[in-house]
């Protein structure tokens, strides 16, 4: 697909695998249910700005097309669509990469590149074409961020009981995965884009997953406080790891001093079996910047105060 073509102020097909993920346990790589949940509601007050997919995301898009058209002549189907409509449902929407309509019934096998899931399946139908570019090697099977939950979606809008998933692997070797649509899973889709779109109207935010997800909401009253005598024994060991983190620190100090008091302007040094780089980097002149102007704001910190209390 060219960019991206859903609404942001819904769940969509590309963003269902961060919610299914962490729903599992499974940490999403790029992103978080909470910083799904914050884009939302901003594309829901017009502020939200789509970020630049870079050069990895320009490339993919340029190979595409030739990808999702290679793997139906490999898989013996028909002419593919290129850049489908979006779909809608009721509680998301999807865009495919590719969408063949099989009219007279197709029979593929896990050959090579081709990996058919069960060995063999009759296609038919709209089978929705998803595509995936990686600098990974290619492995047995793919994981849930990268194409097998995002395609469960676009089969459930499609209404389609198969999908193909394209997975292009360091730029030079293809992959093309055949599977089924999964009830299971579709239900479970259905169900979190069902809470993601409550959330988004109410504002209110998944339990975070990180430090940085934590400081999503905005900054507490700073008059209020609660009782949490459950969390005893992880305060003393956050305390207890601090103090030891602290000691380390002071101890790699220590050290990284002397051997840069050894090195003098060396930038190099040898030592028995080590080699030590004291590496330089270099600025260019920059112009003067002034600073604009912000307006005032209260944020959280992602570090916790302690103090004994008695």
């Amino acid at each position: 697909m060219v960019g991206k073509l859903s609404d942001d102020r819904k769940m969509s097909g590309s963003r269902i695998p961060i919610l299914y993920c962490w729903n599992h346990g499974v940490p999403h790589p790029w992103s978080t249910p909470n910083d799904e949940l914050r884009k939302s509601i901003q594309a829901s007050a017009g502020e939200y700005k789509s970020f630049d997919i870079g050069e990895p995301g320009i490339v993919g898009n340029l190979l595409e097309p030739a990808l999702v058209e290679s793997a139906c002549e490999s898989l013996g189907l028909p002419s593919p669509e290129l850049t489908p409509a979006v779909y809608k449902t009721e509680t998301f929407e999807a865009s495919c990469d590719g969408l063949v309509q099989v009219d007279d019934p197709v029979t593929v096998f896990s050959d090579g590149i081709i990996q058919v899931e069960g060995g063999e399946l009759v296609l038919s139908g709209s089978v929705p074409i998803e595509c995936k570019c990686t600098i990974a090697p290619p492995t047995d099977e793919i994981p849930l961020y990268r194409g097998p939950i995002q395609l469960q979606a676009q089969m459930l809008a499609t209404k389609s009981d198969f999908g193909i998933i394209i997975t292009l692997h360091r730029g030079i070797e293809r992959r093309i995965h055949v599977v089924k649509a999964n009830p299971v899973i579709q239900s479970e889709i259905n169900q979190i884009c069902a809470e993601f779109q409550s959330r988004v109207l109410t504002e209110r935010w998944y339990p975070p997953v990180n430090v940085d997800d934590a400081v999503i909401p905005p900054a507490a009253n700073e008059k209020t406080s609660v009782d949490v005598p459950h969390l005893v024994e992880e305060i003393s060991d956050l305390e207890r790891l601090r103090s030891e983190r602290a000691d380390i620190d002071e101890q790699i100090a220590g050290l990284e001093l002397k051997i840069m008091d050894s090195l003098g302007e060396a930038q190099m040094g040898t030592s028995g079996p080590y080699l030590v780089e004291w590496p330089v980097r270099h600025y260019k002149e920059q112009p003067e910047k002034v600073t604009p102007a912000k307006p005032a704001r209260t944020i959280r910190l992602k570090t916790l105060k302690i103090r004994a209390m008695v």
